[in-house]
């Protein structure tokens, strides 16, 4: 099963002025290795540079998924604590047969 969650991600090259989108990424709870809290992202969106109309009180997690011997990292919209509960939540889960 995997979770649906919000992506922030960053459109083009890495600039002074980077423009950012929302996205819907779908995650595989059993591939997440990590979760930490991303700052730099918060204070972003605290800037208003993130999403206009976005609430600034937001919080943002760093997931860092396996991928064999390497790792990929997605920013997503929500507490660490928040991400947790929603990842064990879908893995307790049982299907109907």
């Amino acid at each position: 099963m995997l979770v649906k969650l919000t992506e922030v991600c960053s459109r083009g090259a890495v600039t002074s002025q980077q423009n950012f989108l929302l996205r819907e990424v779908f995650i595989n709870p059993d591939q997440v290795v990590m979760i930490r809290e991303d700052f730099r992202t918060r204070e972003l969106n605290e800037s208003g540079l993130l999403k206009e109309g976005l609430n600034t009180d937001h919080r943002f997690s760093k997931l860092t998924i396996n991928r064999g011997q390497t790792g990929t990292e997605v920013v997503v919209i929500g507490a660490p604590a928040v991400i947790e509960e929603a990842l064990q939540n879908l893995s307790h889960k049982l299907l109907k047969g």
